[in-house]
Order: C-alpha cells, then structure tokens, then sequence
C-alpha cells in the first residue's frame, strides 16, 4: 500500500516469490562439451530432440554410454498421489494433533513397528511414514480420526519423468464487482458500468521429483493453500465494490525417500474463537442471568504426499 501525508511518502509491501529454471539439454550440452577432444563438436536441437556429436571413436563411445544412462534415468516415470486433510479439533487444552497417539494407533491397528514421525512431544511439522504397506491415506485418516473431525479436502494423482516439474492444481474460481464507474453523457444522463472480477482459491502445488539410482526419490515442491473468507461491500460515495478476504498459506520443502512412502506435512493451523456475553447490565451478574459461554476451535491441515516410481 501506498499513501502520501504533508509530503512524505510510505511504502509497504510484502511478497513470497519461488523461481526455477531447469534445461535438460543444456545440461547434457554442457556435459558432453567437457567430453569432447580439441576436433570435437556438438549440436543440439531441442526441437528435434537430436544430438549430433563429431569426434573421435574413443570419444563417440563414451558420449554414447553417458546419453544412454541419461535416456534411462529420463525415461522413468513417478506417480505422485497428493491428500489434503482438514482436522478439525475442539474443547482441547493442547489443541494440536497428537502424533504420538497417533502413531499409536496405526501400531496398535495396522502392526507397524517403524517410527514414522520426527516427533517433539505433541508437536509435528513433518515426517514420512516409511512401510508401504501402510502409507496409504486410508490408515493415516482413520488414525486422525481418534482425535477429531477429519474432512478430505482434496485428492489428486498426477504422472511426470523424471526431472520434470508437473503442476497441479484444484481451485475454484469466484465473481465479484471489483469496481463500478459512472460516467456522464451530455443530453442523455449517467451510464453506470460494472466491472467483474474473478478470485481463485484451492490448493495450489508444483512438484519436481529425481529418481536416483538406488530408488530414492528427491521431492522439490512448492504449495500455495488459500480459502475465500468472505467478500465484502464497500460504499464510497455514491458507488459500491466488493473485496474479498482471502487466507493464504505457501511454502517450499525438498524431502528424500523411498518410492511408494507417505510424506505427512502438519503444523498449518487455524484457531477459531467464540465467545458469547448475555444477562441484564454486566454479563458477570450472575442473579440478572448473566453469562459467559466461550468455545475454541483449531482446524490443521495434514498434506499426504505419496510418490511411486514406474519401470525400471
């Protein structure tokens, strides 16, 4: 925002910005340049999909094996199914989710003797749940459940290769009457028009996952979760708008583990407070029927990030 008072200007702004640049076949250009003898030269067409390599035979050999171990590690194909829950708590003096019970629960239920969390008493930011067996979202809903209202908020499965960023995205997009302009028209009156805006909310998320040889996954991705509040109406003079109100919550996390393990991500939380005063005069007068009634409510958010790996 800007605003300007007596000559002096202040200026306040607050941005998050993620930025990523990946070029494969710069990559392995740049490779097979260091590769190559003093006679040798190369040529890359991205749009072809070719690369022309003249040198020597000795050189050839090798350029050929390390294109061929790269076409491998390219040609391997990740499934990456993403849960977003929403636990809601109420009436609880900790209001937070108890990994320990939880981790509780699927021992005791599913039989799982591997610690799966990063724990710190009840508090958790994330973790990966490492016998397949039970990382499916079911178990992990179901011991979520023990402590509150669990709602899944969105499901989604997507496929990429290797070393290639794959967007997803389950939004919803909103109207509302972002500016309204009277204009007037000589010997005719005012014409009033309206201008729409749009406002999307959902979950947001870019993932860039790299097989390594050995089967493990290195997962980059970035997440941007947003909830329409409200839209309000502004009158200013004679003119209404509308704005809406919008919570916003991003982040960027880099993880590795094994194919067909559950990444948990927790600690996005939301509190939510009521409170209700009644009676005649002061609600603390008891005798005129005064009251206080007060309820808490924390909904957190649990991400469930699952990749498997396809082929070789």
């Amino acid at each position: 925002g800007a605003g300007t008072t007596n000559g002096v200007t202040a200026n306040n702004s607050q941005n998050t910005a993620v930025a990523s640049k990946l070029s494969v076949y710069g990559s392995i250009e740049s490779v097979i340049k260091a590769m190559l003898s003093s006679y040798g030269k190369v040529v890359i067409s991205p749009a072809t999909g070719s690369i022309t390599v003249v040198d020597t035979p000795d050189t050839l050999d090798r350029v050929a094996a390390y294109i061929e171990n790269e076409n491998r590690t390219l040609e391997r194909q990740v499934v990456i199914n993403v849960t977003v829950l929403s636990v809601s708590l109420n009436d609880s003096e900790d209001y937070g989710i108890n990994w320990n019970l939880v981790y509780t629960t699927l021992r005791q239920k599913y039989g799982l003797t591997s610690a799966p969390f990063a724990l710190d008493g009840t508090r958790f930011s994330a973790g990966v749940l490492g016998d397949s067996r039970f990382a499916g979202s079911t178990a992990i809903i179901d011991a979520l459940s023990k402590q509150g209202k669990v709602r899944r908020q969105t499901t989604a499965s997507v496929i990429t290769l290797n070393n290639q960023v794959v967007p997803l995205q389950v939004a919803k997009q909103t109207s509302y009457l972002q500016q309204s302009q009277t204009t007037v028209v000589p010997q005719v009156g005012t014409t009033t028009t309206l201008i729409p805006g749009t406002v999307t909310s959902g979950f947001n998320m870019s993932i860039l996952p790299h097989v390594l040889a050995n089967g493990t996954v290195l997962l980059q991705f970035s997440t941007d979760i947003s909830a329409l509040n409200t839209i309000r109406e502004v009158q200013s003079g004679g003119s209404k708008i509308e704005t809406p109100e919008i919570d916003t919550r991003n982040f960027l996390q880099r993880v590795a583990m094994k194919s067909n393990e559950t990444l948990i991500i927790s600690g996005f939380e939301q509190t939510d407070d009521n409170l209700d005063r009644q009676g005649v005069g002061s609600a603390r007068n008891v005798a005129l029927g005064g009251g206080i009634k007060a309820a808490s409510a924390k909904e957190s958010i649990v991400i469930l990030i699952t990749p498997t790996t396809v082929g070789p």
